[in-house]
């Protein structure tokens, strides 16, 4: 069975070819196998013309091998006649429709080694013959935009051809005798060393200045990315020493956000928004309240023509690498992300990684049109070429170790950083044609430095340009006449009802526009619903004896548990998906975690009662359960709570685990749990005393309670048990699961505190715990 479903998984995964259809289809797959298996509803009540179903279930054979292995033994052979049984191991496999002869035992076990063979054949094919997702790049219709996004949330100021510059402050960053340490990796205490603390900056000094555009350089190890963290606030963790100093002030990190940008290497996106929507976004939350939606508006506009994507307005961002945006667009709306929170401080990290050289000469256009604008930019960069090298203005260079051995302009042709080098004695002269980048490189690193006999460091800090920085730094760190400290009250632009409004605001453009994740469950809801509804076939208005009741509690089961299950494992990737893009936005001081939080449930309860009335509307009236309004309702009620739970579940394990896999496995070890104590496979009076605590810890459990208590707690009719008298429906569902009047409410009550438990364990795992490491 194991070899079969590694098979059929395999199989679905190379059809699917996303994450979020392969969750859908195993689901989905599972739910049928399971279904129709005989295990849920037993072969002898399914309607003679799904018969097939079964017969072509693997879990049919695996149940029946598993059954007959167990049930043909000699302990199980006393004597009991029961139709047309002899032994009381043969009653219990005719009483639930299994076989009872021992030859298909070989016969079970032959067809799933079939099932698994025919099922590894099927995915080669698959992946040999089907594409991949083909990368395509979506434009949304404005109008159609606005309709399906409520855009006049964010502001409906109209288009303009005249340009709104919002003030910005032009400042300078001063850092002074920088040190960071972390604590000793345990592979070195390993190894004999002693200190408990690694240093990977050591005493570095600089500054940056509005209209300079500065590289941040250094061989792999150097330490460039890790100074650029520091001085944007982004390490979190390490020991960090100096002073650091905006416009002559001390940096204050709780509201650096406010003047400052960090574009991120990995560019990092909600892939179901438009490049439009995207920038609406950053700016509704980091721009002023005072700011007008028009001013706003106009205000992005401009933002786009400066970074050139004016003509990608309405494009999706895609997923990196397989839809949507280029590298280089993606790159190009990372800036943009940043621009329109109007800051005077931006920092990149390598902006033109892994971009070919025209895309790479397009990113540092854009970057030397933001510097322009009066701001102040750095980036870390790795060996550019010549043309990217010769837009900088200034070079701030470091050795690995961590130390700084060159800061000041570049010079025409980099004539300036190349006299400074050459000057050394022993430093080889750059070759006629050679890029200065990777020329600079060579000399510095630590192989040379060893050949050259020199340190690089020390020399630097007996040089002229040394003391000419520490003026410019003496300088740049005292404020300017007439100036005062920057001072921002609160810790963002916007209120806690403003975040909220924002952030449900993005959910929902980027859910409706996700019709992997919503259509998807939409269809497999109401084709899991038709199916229950055929299989269950007015199971509920004839009951005669105990395999009816069975049969009623299995759709009941089924209703609680696989649905519930489908919605969680595709929801997971989604939230991952959006985690990351939190990360990005929180560090940027955008909104508090609460109203993330918040908008994330909220947007999934509007599909989720579409579901929820799907599958009610379908398959109550078919499976033939009384129709009232009040049973109807209690019906209702517990998938609704079911679905909820079940939601909250996937969000909180997401949440609470550093990656999807994870999640996704802790999700299905516990519904494990959930699924062999929900009262299905083992009622609760047969649970062994000190194992039915976890019955009662299980929300499944109450779902099966509620719904069977809801429509069967009241039923007087009388049907046979094998070896029992005969006895009513109440009186079997009291004595197998337990069901009792003074417990009903009680179950209601636990659903509303486990999703309230989820909910909490949601909200705290979101803001206190970040699997993001720098």
């Amino acid at each position: 069975m194991h070899q079969m479903s590694m098979a059929l998984y395999r199989f679905l995964a190379a059809i699917g070819r996303t994450q979020v259809m392969a969750n859908m289809l195993g689901t989905a797959a599972l739910i049928a196998i399971y279904i129709l298996g005989g295990f849920v509803i037993s072969k002898d009540s399914l309607q003679p013309w799904l018969r097939w179903g079964y017969w072509t279930s693997p879990f049919t054979y695996a149940q029946n091998a598993v059954a007959l292995n167990e049930f043909l033994d000699d302990r199980w052979a006393t004597e009991f006649h029961y139709a047309n049984a002899n032994t009381v191991g043969e009653t219990i496999l005719k009483v639930r429709g299994l076989l009872t002869e021992w030859h298909w035992y070989w016969i079970c076990v032959s067809i799933l080694f079939g099932f698994s063979l025919v099922f590894n054949i099927l995915s080669i094919f698959a992946l040999q013959f089907m594409r991949s997702p083909h990368k395509h790049q979506v434009n949304i219709n404005a109008k159609k935009m606005k309709v399906l996004c409520n855009s006049q949330i964010v502001g409906n100021g109209s288009a303009s051809t005249d340009q709104v510059i919002l003030p910005f402050r032009p400042l300078s960053l001063v850092f002074d005798h920088i040190n960071y340490f972390v604590d000793m990796p345990k592979e070195m205490v390993k190894y004999g060393v002693t200190d408990k603390k690694l240093q990977l900056l050591q005493d570095v000094s600089g500054a940056f200045r509005p209209g300079v555009l500065t590289a941040l350089m250094g061989i792999t190890g150097a330490g460039k990315t890790t100074l650029l963290d520091v001085l944007a606030g982004r390490k979190t963790g390490g020991y960090i020493e100096g002073t650091i100093k905006i416009a002559g002030y001390p940096k204050k990190q709780e509201t650096f956000s406010r003047i400052s940008g960090y574009c991120e290497q990995s560019d990092i996106h909600s892939p179901n928004l438009t490049v439009y929507e995207s920038l609406q976004f950053s700016a509704w939350l980091r721009l002023p309240s005072n700011v007008t939606s028009h001013q706003r508006n106009m205000f992005i506009d401009e933002v786009m023509d400066l970074v050139e994507l004016t003509g990608l307005k309405n494009a999706m961002v895609g997923v990196a690498g397989a839809t949507g945006l280029s590298a280089e667009q993606r790159k190009r709306l990372t800036i943009a992300v940043e621009l329109v929170a109007s800051p005077s401080i931006i920092f990149m990290d390598e902006p033109t990684t892994g971009l070919d050289a025209r895309a790479a000469a397009i990113v540092m256009r854009t970057v030397r049109k933001t510097v322009d604008t009066g701001r102040t930019v750095v980036c870390t960069i790795h060996q550019p070429s010549i043309e990217i090298f010769e837009s900088f203005d200034e070079l701030l260079l470091m050795k690995r170790g961590g130390q700084l051995i060159y800061s000041g302009s570049l010079g025409p042709l980099s004539s300036n950083m190349i006299k400074y080098f050459e000057a050394i004695p022993g430093v080889p002269r750059i070759k006629e044609g050679q890029n200065p980048a990777a020329w600079m490189l060579d000399i510095s690193s630590r192989t040379a430095e060893y050949e050259i006999g020199v340190d690089y460091a020390e020399i630097y800090q007996r040089s002229s340009l040394y003391r000419e920085n520490r003026q410019l730094i003496d300088d740049l760190g005292k404020p300017e006449i007439n100036t005062e400290d920057l001072h921002f009250p609160p810790r963002y632009w916007q209120d806690f009802r403003a975040q909220c409004m924002a952030c449900l605001w993005k959910q929902n453009c980027a859910y409706w526009k996700n019709s992997e994740h919503n259509v998807v469950r939409f269809i497999n809801t109401f084709a899991v619903s038709i199916m229950f509804g055929i299989v269950f076939w007015k199971i509920g208005s004839n009951i005669k004896d105990e395999q009816d009741v069975f049969n009623i509690l299995g759709i009941v089961y089924g209703s609680a548990l696989f649905l519930g299950f489908m919605n969680c494992s595709i929801l997971q990737p989604v939230v991952g998906m959006e985690r990351i893009v939190l990360y990005r936005e929180k560090a940027a001081g955008m909104y508090s975690t609460m109203a993330y939080a918040i908008a994330q449930v909220a947007v999934e309860l509007p599909y989720m009662f579409v579901q929820v009335f799907i599958f009610s509307a379908i398959v109550y009236p078919m499976i033939g359960f009384q129709m009232t309004a009040t049973k109807f309702f209690w019906f209702a009620l517990y998938m609704v709570l079911s679905f909820l739970y079940f939601t909250l579940y996937g969000m909180m394990t997401v949440a609470l685990t550093p990656n999807i896999e994870i999640a996704a496995g802790l999700s299905f070890l516990i519904f494990i749990f959930w699924n062999v104590f929900s009262g299905f496979i083992i009622g609760r009076e047969m649970i062994p005393v000190w194992w039915r605590w976890v019955y009662w810890a299980n929300p499944a459990a109450w779902t099966v309670y509620g719904l069977m208590f809801s429509q069967l707690g009241d039923r007087t009719e009388l049907i046979q048990v094998p070896g029992q008298p005969e006895q009513t429906v109440k009186e079997f569902l009291e004595g197998y699961l337990g069901l009792q009047d003074r417990y009903f409410n009680l179950v209601t009550s636990l659903h509303v505190a486990i999703i309230a438990l989820f909910a909490f364990l949601f909200f705290l795992a979101i803001k206190h715990l970040k699997f993001q490491r720098r």
